[in-house]
């Protein structure tokens, strides 16, 4: 009979220091998941590596003939549908990788996750936005300069952190 008292009164302790323990933990844990959340939400919206690569890429493409025609959105566009412009500058992107065989793959694959990237960082202010269709169709040089304007435009509004100086 004590055996079985004492086994009850162990288990009783046991749980009470569970619980005990884990009133103690939730706050830390809640702790850690709002400073987590704030990191991740306060993270910057821009890619000044994307601007580079838009502009390697019109580079190349200068090189080749081409006579694609692309949905650009334009600046205004991005103003109040950011998250919907950036998706169809990528899905355009894509479109003219498929087209114009010359531009490393390795290049446009990166560019085209960084956008993917971005976009998920990004709201339209204005609901809802038009699909990628509904924009005015451009020369493949001319979309290129309006997505390297809306990136160098997301860097600027943004104020990305600048480029730390290497030393030699």
């Amino acid at each position: 009979m004590t055996d079985v008292l004492v086994r009850e009164n162990w288990i009783f302790d046991m749980r009470t220091d569970l619980l005990h323990y884990s009133m103690r933990f939730t706050s830390l844990f809640l702790y850690l998941l709002i400073m987590l959340t704030r990191q991740i939400k306060c993270q910057p919206v821009c890619s000044k590596e994307s601007v580079e690569m838009v502009k390697r890429i019109a580079r190349e493409l200068s090189q080749v003939k081409n006579d694609s025609m692309l949905y650009t959105p334009t600046l205004a566009d991005y103003e109040n549908c950011s998250r919907s412009t950036l998706t169809c500058f990528a899905l355009e992107l894509n479109v003219l990788f498929v087209e114009i065989q010359s531009v490393a793959k390795s290049q446009s694959r990166q560019l085209s996750r960084i956008l993917k990237t971005l976009t998920y960082k990004l709201q339209d202010k204005m609901k809802p936005c038009p699909d990628c269709e509904f924009y005015q169709e451009e020369r493949a040089d001319t979309f290129l300069e309006t997505l390297q304007n809306v990136l160098q435009q997301m860097n600027a509004e943004k104020r990305c952190a600048p480029e730390k100086n290497k030393r030699h």
